[in-house]
């Protein structure tokens, strides 16, 4: 792996093959010529390469994930965020080669066919050549380069042509923003970065410990509520199957997690709502977790989970009082971050033969810094004068009025 010169070095070396090819033994040699690693753009301008320049210039247009080596490099981390292991970027670098000089001489195609040659006779970036480059190019501007570690890379950089077609010229020089000059495009390919991070290890075993027992898997076969009632909050849940209750089982309803009562068994367990689960439909599982060990750093974990059955917890609602200007009622369980509420009343008694019979109110979802809201206000000039039954819905869970004989009744309130 390589340190963040590595791209960096990728260039230099790429200069440095380009430039052993200026002074080859091939025929018609061009005197003067230089490899520079300027934008395109400033080959133009005389105040960088002069009015008689000639040469070939390096430049990097474009760097891409090595899809390949990214793969092989997950996970890099544990199921709590630490790491496993040093992250690494594996990165394709896009190379143009321009030759520029005196066109009526012929000059950039001379140099260009001698730059082609000399990539294509050097296609892998070995440890000796790229030592080759950092030793020419380890003065300023560029004496970073004495600190790069790309020649220890275990995977050798490799370079080759790509053919890009007249449109992908054309967008490219058109990004450069300078009239087109003769090129190559090249792909150098791979580059690993490796970050100094320092990655967490597990302690050695100290002793190995086998056993044998008989493997208990949770079976969850019912959900249901103590006595028939409805699940609100207080109300128990009685779960049944096999297998529900060990060291270290907990029960978890809509991702909150409950402590069964003492008196579970392992084929009925019973819990109880807490106001920390909120109202709407929730899966139930039973869980077994090993608990987090401090000693060895190892978080807390879950060893083994039955499948997951629905319950609706359904709201309540009042009992209900106003003020001069609202209508208050609470709410168990209390609304937490991102539910959404409405309130509905129903005319039970009272008012004008015009007055609505269904008044509704919606609220916004509740916000992290209001949550948990346990009450909700409206105002009371939306309602008329008479008695109102009122119901509460919470992410599609709507409360249940209670029953008087063959009459729904409360929670009701009456305005005069």
């Amino acid at each position: 792996m390589s340190n963040t010169l590595a791209i960096a070095a990728v260039t230099s070396t790429m200069r440095h093959v380009l430039h052993e090819s200026l002074g080859g033994a091939q025929p018609g040699p061009v005197g003067g010529a230089d490899v520079t690693t300027y934008r395109p753009a400033q080959l133009s301008d005389a105040d960088t390469v002069g009015n008689d320049a000639s040469g070939l210039n390096v430049y990097l247009y474009q760097v891409t994930p090595n899809h390949a080596w990214n793969l092989s490099d997950l996970p890099t981390r544990h199921g709590d965020g630490s790491l496993a292991r040093r992250p690494v970027a594996a990165l394709d670098l896009h190379y143009l080669v321009t030759a520029y000089g005196d066109e009526e001489a012929l000059e950039p195609q001379r140099l260009l066919a001698r730059g082609a040659l000399a990539l294509a006779s050097t296609p892998v970036f070995t440890k000796a050549v790229i030592q080759a480059a950092i030793d020419k190019y380890d003065a300023d501007p560029t004496g970073f380069l004495a600190d790069a570690d790309l020649a220890d890379q275990a995977e050798l950089v490799k370079v080759s042509p790509t053919p890009l077609s007249l449109e992908e010229m054309s967008k490219l020089w058109g990004v450069l923003g300078t009239p087109y000059l003769l090129s190559l495009a090249y792909t150098a390919t791979v580059v690993l970065i490796e970050a100094d991070a320092v990655p967490r290890r597990a302690l050695p075993v100290r002793e190995r410990v086998v056993a044998v027992r008989p493997l208990t898997r949770i079976r969850l076969e019912g959900v249901d509520v103590d006595g028939g009632g409805t699940a609100v909050t207080g109300a128990t849940l009685v779960l049944t199957g096999g297998g529900l209750i060990a060291a270290h089982t907990v029960v978890s309803v809509g991702g909150v997690r409950l402590v069964p009562d003492a008196a579970s068994t392992t084929t009925r367990l019973t819990v109880v709502l807490t106001p920390d689960v909120p109202a709407g439909a929730h899966a139930v599982q039973v869980l077994r977790l090993q608990p987090a060990d401090p000693v060895a750093g190892t978080p807390e974990r879950v060893t083994d989970r039955s499948s997951g059955l629905p319950v609706m917890v359904l709201p309540t609602a009042g009992p209900v009082t106003t003020t001069a200007t609202l209508v208050r009622i609470p709410v168990a369980p209390p609304l937490h971050e991102g539910q959404r509420a409405s309130v509905t009343f129903g005319r039970l008694a009272g008012g004008q033969p015009d007055d609505p019979p269904l008044v509704g109110a919606t609220f916004a979802p509740v916000l992290a810094a209001d949550a948990p809201v346990a009450r909700l206000d409206v105002a009371r000039s939306e309602l008329t004068a008479g008695t109102w039954l009122v119901r509460v819905t919470v992410d599609g869970a709507e409360s249940l009025p209670t029953l008087s004989g063959d009459t729904y009744d409360g929670p009701a309130v009456t305005l005069p």
